[in-house]
């Protein structure tokens, strides 16, 4: 086996002498014709040049470089780029609507359907990949005809796999792809690799964020209704459009039948989207949803009356504002999708409705038991079937990763991935997982790359997609050990019939001598100095229990009582800081936990609000100190004796800043005594 790196757009590409590997033609593919087999490169040389139109598209002449820097690293041959206006050739890859072929010469079976489909076809020793609607069609037909027939793999940012051939024949099925998924989303980490937008752009992302994403939320991207209608500047001046809830107006949420409420709330949605771009490249949305405060819907008694006949709480109200919201919208931008969320209260389907023809619901079942398909849990299940006869457009929001432990054990790579294929198989148009925004978290790119897989072909083997993988990032040898780790950590986990959830994760204590000593051999059989990194990086969550077990027994110095102080959340006290209070007269007396972990996800915890002790800290003789809890929801501050030492973690994704780790390093110590947290 021989290996080498290049630079390419910023990214490190390993080349490796494995025999060439495509996937098998794809369900959603339509193969026509007979195999054309393309000599495309001998010994190194080639007679065939790329041809692109003398205007092409910016998207176009990206796929043209993409090709020829793939085609040249693979064949060591010089794929020359020219446009149409030069004599034509009987070698030629052919790429876009050129006077070549336009797409109206395709015959009809084979012309794209979708926003970014494309068909691949031959003629002769002609090849022509030509994109339907936009030209990003174009771009993704140049990756799915590396990835299908060249075997190229978009592994990591800093890791792409390309055969080296320096005879290159390949054979070559007409065929056309439209992308089951409209919306294919990933949250890329906060201080990213180099190259984590080139890696996202390959793998066929769409989303805003990375890549080359053209997928936009105009104004705000999520829990939107304190962006509509701002409490600041509406409630004291009319607090009925805001929620009644248990006989009062809360400035929490709105009211979504009143008729001033619905006013501004219109003409906010409609300046969002007359700022959207007018660019058939461009999906643009106007998202309107809850504020994610955990209030209920307003109870006044019209929204009260909408609920009702939709025989659900809150969507019934919802879906009624969002219509009417989304009428107006499409009168003046029937381009632009209005979208709201079906999560915590609105994830029930309200009954006897149906979404405007612009709408999407973005399903968000945050509730899931991440350790088991979809299919397994008939609540979200039968809420899922429930919205697809709302609204034909249902995109997904899914949380298939620990928030909070970003390096502990998370069993969840099989039932995402089944979760995906089963989105797909029922008619769902878009995708987004909800990760940690931390580089480098547990597994990070083995899930990418297997979730962004399934993403644009949902009708591949999981499994084999996470092989492949292990064997071309880590080593052959060393992928089939990691292999048999994903195996135990999920076996182990369904052996146990335990629930995974958002905040949870797998630490069981005799799971972890066997994983060490898998990922031990893995270490031993990773051949480069690369891939001795990365495994090493895969290591950390087993190394990081074992940490802790070694904590735990000797590392302790003192347990804190589980008898705290516990002040509810009222609306009185937002603004309001308990973090130097030490006379807690009036407040209750609350054991922690608070509930049982096997009823954590059913939301019996005391709640939101302040938490409380005081205790007596030993001497220490200046060890340093870490204040370690073993698990809280949400968002939180932390303060000692009155000094904040860990602040909120910005929508509860894990992305742990100088003072958000799991253990609160306490950097001035504690002097022995009485202390209050």
């Amino acid at each position: 086996m021989a290996h080498a790196s290049i630079g390419t757009f910023g990214i490190g590409l390993v080349i490796a002498l494995f025999a060439m590997t495509a996937f098998g033609a794809s369900t959603f593919a339509s193969p026509h014709g007979s195999n054309t087999v393309l000599t495309l490169a001998q010994d190194g040389m080639t007679d065939y040049g790329i041809v692109i139109a003398q205007n092409a598209d910016k998207r176009i002449v990206t796929a043209s470089e993409e090709l020829a820097h793939f085609l040249t690293t693979m064949t060591r041959a010089k794929f020359e780029v020219r446009h149409d206006d030069t004599p034509v050739s009987d070698f030629e890859i052919v790429l876009g609507e050129t006077n070549r072929k336009m797409l109206e010469d395709v015959p009809p079976a084979l012309r794209p359907k979708t926003w970014e489909g494309f068909v691949i076809l031959s003629e002769g020793d002609k090849l022509f990949i030509i994109g339907g609607q936009i030209p990003r069609g174009t771009l993704y037909g140049v990756y799915d005809f590396l990835e299908r027939e060249l075997g190229v793999r978009f592994l990591a940012p800093e890791v792409t796999h390309v055969p080296r051939r320096s005879t290159l024949q390949v054979a070559v099925p007409d065929r056309v792809f439209d992308p089951p998924f409209e919306f294919r989303a990933h949250m890329s980490p906060h201080n990213a690799r180099d190259g984590y937008g080139e890696w996202s752009g390959r793998s066929r992302i769409n989303s805003e964020s990375v890549g080359w994403g053209n997928v936009r939320r105009i104004g705000r991207q999520v829990h939107s209704f304190a962006f509509l209608v701002p409490p600041k500047t509406y409630f004291d001046k009319n607090p009925e459009m805001f929620a009644l809830i248990n006989g009062e107006r809360s400035s929490r949420e709105l009211c979504l039948s009143h008729p001033e409420t619905l006013r501004v709330a219109t003409e906010k949605a409609l300046d969002w989207a007359r700022s959207a771009p007018k660019d058939p490249d461009i999906r643009s949305i106007v998202h309107l949803s809850q504020n994610d405060t955990g209030s209920p819907g307003c109870q006044c008694t019209d929204c009260a009356a909408a609920d009702a006949e939709a025989g659900t709480a809150f969507t019934g109200q919802l879906m009624r504002f969002v219509n009417k919201i989304a009428r107006e919208i499409g009168r003046e931008r029937p381009d632009v999708y209005v979208e709201t969320l079906a999560y915590h209260r609105s994830e029930y389907p309200p009954a006897n409705m149906v979404a405007e023809p612009n709408v999407v619901v973005w399903f968000a079942p945050i509730g899931l038991d991440l350790g088991h398909p979809l299919d397994e849990q008939p609540k979200h299940w039968n809420n899922l079937q429930g919205w697809r006869r709302v609204c034909p457009r249902i995109f997904i929001w899914d949380y298939p990763q620990g928030f909070h432990d970003l390096l502990a054990p998370f069993p969840s790579l099989w039932t995402t991935a089944r979760n995906i294929q089963l989105f797909a198989e029922n008619g769902t148009n878009g995708y987004m997982p909800q990760q940690p925004v931390t580089d480098g978290t547990e597994m990070r790119y083995l899930r990418n790359y297997v979730w962004v897989q399934l993403q644009w072909r949902p009708d591949q083997d999981y499994r084999e997609l996470a092989d492949e993988f292990c064997r071309l990032y880590y080593g052959q040898r060393a992928g089939v050990e990691i292999m048999a780790y994903l195996d135990l950590l999920h076996d182990s986990f369904r052996g146990k019939n335990l629930k995974l959830n958002r905040h949870g994760s797998y630490k069981q204590d005799d799971f972890v001598p066997a994983a060490d000593a898998i990922l031990a051999r893995a270490a031993a059989l990773a051949d480069l100095p690369e891939q001795q990194r990365r495994v090493a990086e895969f290591r950390l969550p087993i190394w990081r229990l074992m940490l802790i077990q070694a904590f735990g027994e000797h590392g302790k110095v003192m347990s804190l009582s589980d008898q705290w102080w516990y002040r509810p959340e009222a609306v009185a006290d937002e603004d309001a800081d308990f973090g130097k209070t030490t006379n807690f007269s009036g407040w209750q007396q609350v054991q922690i936990p608070t509930i049982p972990a096997a009823e954590y996800s059913n939301g019996a915890s005391a709640g939101p609000g302040w938490y409380a002790l005081q205790f007596n800290m030993p001497d220490t003789n200046g060890a340093p100190l870490a204040l370690h809890f073993e698990a809280m929801d949400g968002t939180w501050d932390v303060h000692i004796d009155g000094k904040e030492i860990a602040a909120n973690m910005p929508s509860g994704l894990g992305l742990y800043r100088e003072k958000e780790v799991p253990y609160l390093l306490l950097k001035d110590g504690l002097s022995p005594g009485l202390h209050t947290v």
